[in-house]
């Protein structure tokens, strides 16, 4: 029943404008790791691989289907691997002449301040963080902004100054808290509510959002979400920061310091050093799921090149973080890293070569991590 819709959703989008011609096929996202780790005395490679196909078609009623290959393992086939289902999408821009959006969605949404906003929907210069997803968290959670909504609803985008201003509302079956759930039921769930806001000019940048969930299956009060993303520049100096609360639940949970996501990261370039320190205290709650983890982190990136005239750049991280829970129990444990790295652009691609040396815990036969990625630009 499920694959049935799926291709009755993509046999709508293709043909919603007429002509199959209409629609575009394209890879907007291609990303290959192989990490080589120590396992059971024997230094292995493990490759890990993620890809979206996004078949678009349309402007002013628009629709998308995102399907999505993931694998953990790509030396080893697996039964459970293959195409699957990730997001789907209809937009009728331009509702009644005015700068307004409504858009149908199924499977995953938007992602909150996490900065990807500015250089997708602006066209602006990227001001995200690099300290995020699998490069940086290869085991656990693999953090990139505040919030991510999952499931299905409707989403309206008031654009007044399209290249400055966006207001956006969303309102949806929440299939984040339960991760069983299937995104493209109607059956009785938990549903969700957020407002997003985004001002963007050349060298201020603000994203922010506040959110509901009702009901919820232990809290009569629901739960409770907001955040905040702000960037400003000047010249040589850069300020990205990151706060806000994933997930509050006024019954359960105190109003401490274990609800928070808060990443500041100053970026000082002189000619070709960039000096990039990162802040990040992990939050208690991430995307509506306990991540029975609490840890302070101190990555300070000394990067050399990295502008768009530069193809090869490359530099040296060290990592510290102070870990005070993991998998739900109470720890106070100390770890430091350090990783020179290497990035190669070519015709397309961004190459990446790591290698983490993991000074403390010490562990002769743990001492060495190294990682080499591919990841495609289209």
């Amino acid at each position: 029943m499920r694959n049935r819709l799926y291709i009755l959703f993509l046999a709508f989008l293709i043909f919603a404008n007429g002509t199959v011609f209409s629609a575009n096929i394209t890879v907007p996202s291609l990303e290959l790791y192989t990490r080589g780790v120590n396992s059971g005395g024997i230094f292995a490679f493990e490759s890990e691989g993620d890809m979206d196909l996004l078949v678009e078609g349309g402007y002013k009623f628009g629709g998308l289907v995102v399907l999505n290959y993931t694998s953990s393992s790509l030396e080893t086939p697996s039964l459970t691997s293959g195409l699957t289902f990730k997001a789907a999408r209809i937009t009728q821009r331009e509702l009644f002449g005015l700068p307004l959006s409504f858009s149908y969605f199924i499977g995953e949404g938007d992602t909150f301040c996490s900065g990807d906003i500015f250089p997708q929907y602006f066209g602006a210069n990227p001001v995200a963080t690099a300290y995020r997803g699998l490069m940086h968290f290869p085991e656990g959670i693999r953090y990139n902004g505040i919030h991510t909504l999952k499931g299905t609803g409707l989403q309206f985008d008031l654009t007044p100054q399209g290249e400055t201003l966006l207001l956006s509302y969303y309102l949806y079956q929440d299939s984040n808290i339960d991760s069983d759930s299937d995104p493209t039921t109607f059956e009785a769930g938990y549903y969700s509510s957020d407002l997003r806001f985004a001002l963007n000019f050349n060298k201020l940048k603000v994203e922010t959002f506040v959110g509901a969930t009702y009901p919820t299956p232990d809290s009569s009060l629901g739960y409770y979400r907001g955040g905040l993303l702000f960037y400003a520049s000047e010249e040589s100096v850069e300020f990205m920061a990151q706060a806000g609360i994933p997930q509050w639940s006024p019954v359960n949970d105190q109003f401490d310091m274990s609800l928070f996501y808060l990443l500041f990261e100053p970026r000082v370039k002189i000619g070709f050093l960039s000096v990039i320190p990162t802040f990040f205290w992990r939050p208690g709650y991430y995307n509506q799921q306990s991540t029975n983890e609490q840890a302070f982190d101190v990555n300070l990136n000394l990067l050399l090149g990295g502008t768009a005239a530069t193809k090869v750049s490359g530099g040296l991280e060290s990592n510290f973080s102070y870990q005070t829970e993991s998998s739900g129990t109470t720890v106070s444990e100390f770890r430091i890293r350090v990783s020179p790295y290497l990035q190669l652009l070519t015709s397309g691609v961004i190459w990446e070569i790591r290698v983490n040396g993991k000074l403390w815990p010490y562990s002769y036969s743990d001492l060495i991590e190294c990682f080499l990625s591919a990841k495609a630009e289209f």
